[in-house]
């Protein structure tokens, strides 16, 4: 017992790695997840490079950032912009995700330190990137002859899929932007079909062409981008079965959804003193990072607020109340700050309720401290996130787009009043956190198993090596209609001979005739027919 105890530890142990990470986002929630798994991997010995917009406020000893704030503006959407265009959401969503992406990519990869990086004598052990929309900076794990692990801040993508070798199972797994359940009629599946192969088009053409450019540009000519995107010793995905979608999964894609839950956030006094002292309860109202709630256009603001008024319940709003219109009235039971520690705050037992746009991190959080959810899907992914939550039974539905007062009155009412709500979330908290490692502790023993086999390459999925015909299977189906047809052909040529060769007729084969006519004269003429029966 004592030796199969020691060899456990030793197989757990690995050696302080070099680490590169190349994290060009600079979306604030997803560096959320990325930079926890950055210090973890610090803290646990590790030394790492990490390319980022964000740096570290207490930067450790072992960490070497390359800084890019100010390189991008941040990305913040403005809810009063009005698109004059008859592009779904879906398509215009993706189109904008994808731009922002590849320019990102473009801008980084002419920063100073980043081509100073590319042309150094460093070694690395393995290289983290981003995996979202846009492949650029996949070349640094052939650059330093290291393996390569994705971070994916939300569901698996469609590209991911074929990359990974991952089933692409469409008649039950929603595509990413569509806002779809996972019981779909035919329609549905349809359309949940043409998106998945219209995204995989879209994102070749309009993301791995000029991706490749800039990275042939930034390391000089090398393999393909789909062929290095094939290679990625493990993926960590930032999704979870039980919030999310069902699905088959490659061991080289692994879930760690929740990642960036951190319990060590502390609440500021003016904040803890609200949420203490709320005999009714809170409603927090935050539309995350990016999406501002005091851009909402003015008629629809006007009537969420007008709703709103009517609670005895204080509503926490993650808003700057001086960039709303003057002549707008803010109710009093709205309680306006401009930052607020969100994982912290919903899990206050006062919290009674959480209005959001969809995103996924936030989701994960009131997942986590089991609040029902008024969902608003602004942008991505979150029309999915929604319906998920939805179908759980633990959110409601509403959109900007057909927002009233009446509508926003009936959801808050039965979110509010209808504990169904609350117990369903309290169940799916239950199943999102009940797992055998915490989603940080997951991610660090992959990316570190990684390490210890060398890339281990043993998770790479074979259908990566299979044709398109070979892994549909289409080569077997040909073969199976080959001899099928063979078969068919040589027992029609057998029974014909034995009709017209071995059949004997007597000279009363008119009698015989007449008595087999009688027995079963339809099925016996077809017979006579089909090969050809003379007498002798």
């Amino acid at each position: 017992m004592q030796a199969l105890l020691c060899l456990a530890l030793c197989c757990a142990t690995v050696h302080a790695a070099s680490i590169l990470a190349v994290l060009p986002t600079n979306t604030k929630s997803h560096y959320a997840m990325y930079g926890r798994l950055i210090e973890a991997l610090a803290i646990n010995g590790h030394n790492i490079t990490v390319i980022t917009h964000f740096a570290m406020k207490n930067p450790l000893p072992n960490v070497d950032e390359i800084n890019l704030a100010g390189t991008i503006p941040d990305l913040a959407n403005n809810l009063t912009k009005q698109q004059s265009t008859f592009k779904p959401d879906t398509i215009r969503n993706l189109e904008n995700i994808i731009k922002e992406c590849v320019h990102a990519c473009d801008v980084v990869s002419q920063h100073a330190e980043v081509k100073a990086l590319v042309n150094s004598s460093k070694t690395f052990d393995l290289v983290i990137i981003e995996v979202f929309g846009s492949e650029c900076f996949l070349p640094f794990g052939k650059r330093f002859d290291a393996p390569v692990v994705g971070l994916l801040s939300s569901v698996p993508l469609p590209w991911l899929n074929d990359q990974l070798g991952n089933p692409e199972e469409t008649a039950y797994v929603p595509a990413y932007m569509m806002g779809y359940g996972q019981h779909m009629n035919l329609f549905q599946r349809f359309i949940n079909t043409v998106a998945v192969i219209w995204a995989k088009a879209f994102y070749r053409n309009k993301s791995q062409i000029p991706s490749q450019i800039i990275a042939d540009r930034l390391f000089g000519p090398g393999p393909r981008l789909e062929s290095l995107a094939q290679n990625y010793s493990l993926v960590l995905s930032n999704s979870h079965f039980s919030i999310n979608e069902v699905r088959p999964l490659v061991p080289a894609l692994v879930e760690v959804g929740g990642l960036h839950l951190d319990t060590t956030q502390q609440l500021p006094k003016e904040l803890r003193n609200l949420l203490d002292n709320a005999d009714e309860g809170i409603i927090y109202w935050s539309f995350g990072s990016m999406s501002r709630i005091e851009t909402i256009p003015y008629v629809q603001l006007t009537q969420i607020f007008a709703a709103l008024s009517e609670l005895p319940q204080t509503v926490l709003v993650k808003m700057n109340k001086k960039m709303l219109q003057g002549n707008l009235t803010v109710p009093d039971n709205i309680y306006a700050m401009d930052w607020i520690p969100q994982y912290k705050t919903l899990c206050h037992p006062n919290v009674k309720l959480f209005i959001s746009h969809g995103g996924l991190l936030g989701t994960q959080e009131a997942v986590a401290c089991s609040v029902p959810i008024l969902m608003v899907p602004l942008y991505a992914d979150q029309a999915l996130n929604a319906r998920a939550m939805s179908d759980r039974g633990v959110a409601r539905i509403v959109t900007l787009r057909d927002s009233t007062t009446e509508i926003w009155r009936d959801a808050l009412r039965q979110l509010l009043t209808n504990t169904r709500y609350k117990q369903k979330a309290i169940e799916l908290r239950d199943k999102f956190l009940d797992r055998p490692l915490p989603p940080l502790e997951t991610g660090i023993y992959w990316i570190e198993y990684v390490i210890r086999h060398r890339g281990a390459h043993h998770l790479r999925s074979p259908a990566l090596d299979l044709t398109y015909a070979q892994y549909h299977l289409l080569d077997v189906a040909a073969l199976i209609i080959a001899i099928t047809a063979t078969i068919t052909y040589i027992l029609h040529k057998l029974f014909r001979y034995l009709c017209t060769r071995c059949v004997r007729w007597c000279e009363k084969h008119t009698v015989i005739e007449k008595r087999l006519f009688i027995r079963n004269s339809s099925l016996f003429q077809c017979f006579l027919w089909l090969y050809k029966v003379k007498p002798n």
